[in-house]
């Protein structure tokens, strides 16, 4: 069993519906930095960064995404990272949520820029739930058993709609934006950002 501390903090990003289809999201992080590129090793799909401070921080890109949008090594990039967590009830007889992995390019200011997302979902079934002390437990759809606690005033109010025997989709989001300084390209036409095909992320 796993016992976790579901949301420590963030900031509200989208509130409880009241309506029978309940649903809550949380920013859990936004931050942003600059970095280079160190290396793009296409045979195990990851990107490797040195952040500001000389850091080094590898991020994983999947096998859906074929090539990164425009970076090469060497560039120089200025970086968000944002990560969210949301969860809704399950429609009934709705088909069990899958993992995705999206990219997207674009311009901004002329000086290229590219979006990685990844989506982890699962499903859960509630076990338990105590509204006083914002614990709920659950099962996910591998079989592990979950208890969290609920730190938001958006996931608590989620919380109070919740019984026993619900079924829960759980989404986390994580991604990654950049925009490559000191590169400057006039598109010839415009540019639209647009996902890739998804396919399902490594769990």
């Amino acid at each position: 069993m796993t016992v976790c501390a579901f949301i420590m903090g963030g900031e509200v990003a989208t509130g409880l519906s009241p309506q029978a289809h309940a649903q809550a999201s949380v920013l859990l992080k936004h931050q942003t930095t600059t970095a280079i590129v160190e290396t793009i090793d296409t045979s195990t799909r990851e990107l490797l960064l040195r952040d500001a401070r000389g850091n080094l921080v590898t991020i994983e890109y999947g096998s859906s995404v074929r090539d990164l949008p425009h970076l090469a090594a060497g560039d120089k990039l200025s970086i968000s990272f944002v990560e969210t967590l949301g969860a809704e009830l399950a429609q009934p007889g709705s088909p069990l949520p899958e993992s995705t992995v999206q990219v997207a390019r674009g311009y901004v200011k002329g000086h290229p820029r590219g979006v990685i997302a990844s989506f982890r979902r699962e499903r859960a079934k509630i076990t338990s739930v105590d509204v006083a002390t914002h614990t709920v437990s659950f099962v996910t759809d591998d079989g592990d058993s979950h208890i969290a606690v609920l730190r938001t005033k958006a996931m608590q109010d989620f919380l109070k709609t919740l019984k026993v025997g619900d079924v829960v989709d759980i989404t986390r989001m994580e991604s990654i934006s950049y925009v490559i300084k000191g590169q400057v390209t006039v598109p010839t036409a415009p540019v639209v950002a647009a996902p890739a095909v998804s396919a399902p992320a490594a769990k």
